[in-house]
């Protein structure tokens, strides 16, 4: 049965995915659900809480945990840059092209 909903519920969502309007917002929900999930991921796998990444990026917890939500959607490459690199990383950005109907001709 549950085999069943699973194929379900990927048609519904193949098929909202048809939509450009869909196909636009989701992938914007999705990237945003990234980065926080990734920053999130990060300061854990450094064994940081969010006080900790905060005093060394000079800002606050509070700001951190926007940063980790995935409802937030106002980065700054500068801030990204701060946190990553307090949690021992390296942050790459990729720009890739998009679907040929977007193209100039």
């Amino acid at each position: 049965m549950k085999a069943k909903a699973a194929r379900a519920g990927k048609g519904w969502l193949d098929r909202k995915l048809m939509s450009q309007k869909f196909r636009k917002g989701f992938e914007e929900e999705l990237q945003k659900l990234a980065i926080g999930e990734q920053l999130a991921r990060l300061r854990l796998e450094a064994g940081l809480t969010q006080a900790q990444v905060a005093k060394r990026t000079g800002t606050t917890a509070s700001a951190i945990s926007r940063y980790e939500n995935a409802e937030y959607d106002r980065y700054e490459l500068r801030t990204l840059q701060k946190i990553v690199r307090a949690c021992g990383g390296r942050l790459e950005i990729s720009l890739e092209p998009g679907p040929k109907t977007h193209r100039a001709a």
